[in-house]
C-alpha cells in the first residue's frame, strides 16, 4: 500500500476563512481574487518544508471556471518539481478541486445577475442607479 500525504489539516484551517470571502464577494473579480489568495496561503503551507526557496506569486494560480479542474497553474508553478511530487503523492489536487468547485459555483451565481453585483458596488449612484 502507497502511502499518501493528507493537507486536510491544511484545509479545514482555511475552509472557513474562504467560505467567508466567498460570501462576501460581490464580483466575478472578488471571486477569482479571493481564490488565488487561499490557494496561495495553501500552497505555501504545503511547500514550507524549508529545503526550497520557491517564491509563489499571485499569477501562479487562477480560477478556470468551465473546465476540469477548474484552477490553472502557471508554467512556473507547473514545472516546480517538488509540487509536482507532492501533486502526486498527495491529497492536494483534490483539495484544490474542492476549493475550485466552491469558488465556481459562486462565480456562476454572480455572473447570473450583474444588476445585483452593480447595485451592491455602487449603492444607488453611478450605473446601476440610470
Amino acid at each position: 500500500m502507497t502511502k499518501v500525504a493528507s493537507y486536510t489539516k491544511i484545509e479545514n484551517g482555511l475552509l472557513p476563512r474562504f467560505r467567508e470571502s466567498m460570501n462576501l464577494a460581490e464580483s466575478t473579480a472578488d471571486v477569482q481574487k479571493f481564490f488565488v489568495y487561499t490557494m496561495l496561503d495553501l500552497l505555501n503551507n504545503v511547500l514550507s518544508d524549508g529545503t526550497t526557496d520557491f517564491e509563489l506569486a499571485y499569477e501562479d494560480i487562477s480560477l478556470a471556471p468551465g473546465e476540469t479542474p477548474a484552477y490553472v497553474f502557471s508554467p512556473r508553478l507547473a514545472g516546480h518539481a517538488p509540487l509536482a511530487a507532492i501533486m502526486k503523492e498527495s491529497d492536494l489536487p483534490a483539495i484544490l478541486s474542492r476549493f475550485a468547485e466552491v469558488a465556481t459555483r459562486q462565480y456562476h451565481y454572480l455572473a447570473k445577475k450583474p444588476e445585483k453585483t452593480e447595485a451592491k458596488m455602487y449603492h444607488g449612484t453611478g450605473r446601476a442607479a440610470r
